[in-house]
């Protein structure tokens, strides 16, 4: 099917704000974690597990979502996923408790799961070719500006409003998207396969199977958890122990959300140059030696704010070489069946970072040697795999 020059506006248009949602789901409440555990009363590591359980809920939902998408549409899934957003959003302003926060937050993660995936399989269904990198390309650079630009409003809702104005900023966006989706998107999985589950296990075995599909995914989760893992450490790292106020935390996370936005958007204009498993290479080294160097400065200098931002920039900046570049590679091996694809795609990557930021809430907080000894190992990991994927290929 031939889609207008509106159509695919609008369509780039809502491919371009679902991502940044993403974004702002784990983003713009967390220079709230503190001011959230002394609300509820509660210990810290409570409070970081809803951005693990958010996570968790990413992962689970796009598993059913995605699949779904290829069975009933990519319009109905959307529309119904924003919904539920908008609901539990609300929701989760009255928690009454620590608890029914982590819950409320678990379910934003299902529906975010939903709005994702189905983000991911439209630029499929919609675009190929040149305009499929540049739908790609966006679509990340749009995740990247959430981490820009969320903590740095949630520092100021949470100065001015309290940590429940962040739940109210969600619900609204989550109502902006299904008013948008509803009266602009059209239906674009045109090959809409019967629902079974023989034949979605069969789907989903294949395309598990896939030995470079699985490796590249696992790197993007790795490198996708080094982002969040910052989001669960960070704000007590600069706030408790370093005691910066939560308006210079998020001035300082729009500093560092710059960074990868700054390493997608050159990453972009590099993809013109240069193969983009060279990029992923290129990244993949280079945020491992900036691992190195935030462990040797806090190694050298203890802890201080410099010795913690200017690694940590560099790490993000090279980040925004690797996830567009896999996340692409990935997407392209089965444009027949993207939907589920791509569920298993964000599935892994949601519970990779689960798992990670469970661990990360662990670690102590009083320096960022364990953090950047974390970011090691995870860059050092995904670097074998990357390895492993041309071993692989060049076996073929």
């Amino acid at each position: 099917m031939e889609y207008s020059l509106s159509q695919k506006r609008s369509i780039n248009f809502l491919v371009f704000i679902v991502p940044f949602l993403l974004g702002l789901g784990v983003d713009l409440y967390v220079p709230s974690l503190p001011a959230i555990t002394n609300y509820f009363h509660t210990q810290a590591s409570f409070v970081q597990l809803t951005i693990s359980l958010y996570m968790l809920g990413y992962g689970i939902g796009q598993t059913i979502l995605g699949v779904l998408s290829d069975s009933f549409g990519r319009r109905k899934v959307l529309l119904l996923s924003a919904l539920f957003f908008t609901l539990v959003s609300f929701l989760a302003i009255f928690s009454s408790n620590v608890f029914m926060l982590e819950m409320c937050r678990f379910l934003q993660g299902i529906s975010v799961a939903g709005l994702a995936v189905v983000a991911r399989a439209i630029i499929v269904d919609v675009f190929s070719g040149a305009e499929l990198a540049k739908a790609t390309n966006s679509l990340t650079l749009s995740w990247s500006l959430g981490p820009i630009i969320a903590p740095f409003i949630g520092g100021y809702l949470q100065h001015y409003f309290d940590w429940q104005a962040s739940f109210y900023l969600f619900g609204l966006y989550g109502l902006f998207i299904f008013v948008y989706a509803f009266t602009k998107l059209p239906e674009t999985n045109l090959h809409l396969v019967e629902l079974s589950f023989s034949k979605t296990y069969n789907s989903i075995r294949l395309i598990g199977a896939h030995p470079v599909f699985m490796l590249l995914t696992t790197v993007s989760g790795f490198c996708y958890a080094i982002v969040v893992l910052f989001n669960v450490v960070g704000p007590f790292l600069i706030q408790t122990v370093l005691k910066y106020s939560v308006i210079d935390y998020g001035n300082l996370a729009l500093v560092l959300g710059c960074a990868y936005f700054l390493g997608a958007l050159s990453n972009r204009f590099a993809s013109n140059y240069f193969k983009s498993k060279t990029l992923l290479l290129f990244g993949l080294l280079s945020a491992f030696t900036s691992s190195i160097l935030m462990m040797l400065l806090g190694f050298t200098f203890g802890i201080n704010l410099y010795v913690v931002l200017i690694p940590t920039f560099l790490i993000f900046f090279f980040i925004g070489f690797i996830v567009p570049n896999a996340l692409v590679q990935t997407m392209t091996l089965f444009s027949k069946t993207a939907g589920t694809a791509s569920s298993i795609f964000g599935t892994l990557t949601g519970i990779i970072v689960f798992f990670v930021t469970i661990f990360g809430s662990s670690l102590k907080t009083d320096s960022q040697i364990p953090l950047s000894f974390i970011y090691l190992v995870l860059l050092l990991l995904s670097m074998i795999l990357f390895l492993f994927t041309r071993n692989v290929e060049s076996e073929k």
